[in-house]
């Protein structure tokens, strides 16, 4: 069985706002990366607008599927959620990629780690390969 952390209900419905939430801030954090010419100033904003796109890709998903969405103060317990949902339709590989992007909150935000306008481009990429298998979840939503 997997943990599910703290979460609330969200009626499946409403699903659609995470989503388009997810997909604005992709497509921002894209424009950031093109526009910055990869400068060293836009590397973190980059970096935190790509964890929030997974944020509400993964919010999108779980409140599709089941109905609720991590109210987690630990950002990456929001991945088991994700697992619980999607049950064996989940891909371990985005799981674990979901997982990984959302402990980086943290650091990005509040913790005074430096990205660079090349880590933030390879976040980037990273989020964007998750925000795009989960756009590809979401479509086959019950």
């Amino acid at each position: 069985m997997v943990k599910r952390g703290r979460s609330k209900s969200v009626d499946p419905a409403q699903a659609h706002r995470y989503r388009t939430v997810g997909e604005s801030l992709l497509r921002s954090a894209g424009a950031m990366v093109e526009l910055s010419d990869l400068d060293r100033y836009y590397g973190n904003a980059i970096a935190i607008v790509c964890i929030h796109a997974v944020i509400a890709y993964n919010d999108a998903l779980t409140v599709a599927f089941s109905g609720v969405k991590s109210t987690e103060g630990e950002h990456a317990r929001a991945a088991d959620l994700l697992q619980s949902a999607l049950g064996p339709r989940a891909s371990p590989h985005m799981v674990k990629l979901a997982r990984s992007l959302l402990t980086m909150k943290d650091r990005v935000s509040y913790q005074g780690q430096y990205y660079s306008g090349e880590d933030a481009a390879q976040l980037f990429r990273r989020a964007n390969e998750f925000c795009g298998w989960a756009e590809r979840m979401y479509q086959e939503r019950p």
